[in-house]
């Protein structure tokens, strides 16, 4: 890799060798998969900070092409993620050019990826999501606890956050198909970690109005509008899968929602879009940290555009459960 790395701690810029290939992957899959490059990760992993094989296998590691596992850490400390990175490098300059190499007649492709299923010409938004103490938020008195996720529609489905022939003062509701996936999949409490989704029947009630402001050139300025309220209460109700809890579940979420987008009618292209939602939680889920939290309180979304570089074709936290039909499965 040309150029070289900087790596921030404490205030210090510390020069990090251009010989680190820095990269990131979704640990659920490769520590529970079969493809080929799953293995090749958990056999080098069983090695590094767990020291056993089975369960998580969050963390950083620096390992070489050939699956020699170098150094390895799970923290949230800057300082004692350089010290691992800089004992990686190290290591890696011992090496000889052989172990840089990845084996020949090795292969790690994969059969399957959610990546796959990108919906190349459709609407993708990023959320980022923040523990509010107030309503409405004061910067004196918010979290520093927050989150991110990624929100997948379909060419079809970006055009169904419009009427199909728009007209100013236009008031129209967004399908349940669209407004649905955000009320399950991404109004959800996942500030502080790993949530669950709701099931269809959970929302209890919402929609997501667009109003038809301008029209000007082809181009349609839109005003968002909505809210929702979601209860999960009693047994799980999506089925079998990787989320599924064994526990009856207690939670909800109410939301509230303002946005604004701008259309491009001829090339069916969204120039800008970007909403915010007020929401009120209360009840915690297996694995999102509120066992120390407040009964209830207030959350914070924002969803804006997201660009369709390869780095951010992330899939959304609940692809393998999304109401859409053209997300492919193993």
């Amino acid at each position: 890799m040309a150029g070289r790395r900087l790596v921030w701690s404490d205030e210090r810029i510390i020069e990090i060798s251009s010989e680190f290939i820095p990269t990131t992957d979704e640990v659920w899959r490769l520590q529970r998969s079969n493809d080929l490059d799953a293995r090749f990760f958990q056999k080098m992993a069983d090695e590094g900070h767990y020291q056993k094989a089975g369960g998580t296998r969050q963390g950083i590691y620096v390992c070489s092409p050939s699956g020699k596992l170098l150094s390895s850490i799970n923290s949230l400390n800057p300082d004692h993620v350089l010290e691992t990175i800089q004992l990686g490098l190290e290591k890696w300059r011992s090496l000889t050019e052989k172990e840089k190499l990845l084996p020949e007649g090795v292969s790690i492709s994969t059969n399957h990826r959610w990546e796959n299923s990108f919906p190349s010409g459709g609407l993708f938004l990023k959320t980022y999501n923040i523990d509010l103490f107030t309503d409405p938020p004061l910067s004196s008195t918010r979290s520093d606890r927050w989150n991110m996720d990624h929100v997948w529609f379909s060419s079809i489905e970006k055009m169904e956050w419009l009427p199909k022939e728009p007209n100013i003062g236009d008031i129209y509701t967004v399908p349940k198909n669209i407004s649905d996936r955000l009320f399950r999949f991404h109004l959800v409490d996942n500030v502080r970690g790993q949530t669950l989704p709701f099931a269809i029947e959970e929302i209890k009630n919402g929609q997501i109005q667009i109003k038809v402001e301008a029209i000007t050139k082809m181009v349609a300025k839109l005003s968002i509008s909505g809210s929702s309220r979601a209860v999960a209460k009693g047994e799980w109700l999506m089925g079998e899968n990787d989320w599924k809890p064994y526990y009856l579940l207690d939670h909800g979420m109410s939301t509230r929602l303002k946005g604004y987008a701008e259309v491009d009618l001829e090339k069916k292209k969204f120039n800008e879009f970007e909403m915010v939602a007020l929401g009120f939680r209360y009840g915690v889920t297996e694995n999102n940290a509120r066992f120390s939290s407040p009964d209830s309180s207030f959350v914070g979304f924002l969803f804006t555009l997201d660009d369709k570089s390869d780095g951010n074709r992330i899939p959304p936290a609940f692809v393998d459960v999304y109401n859409a039909d053209w997300i492919l499965h193993p």
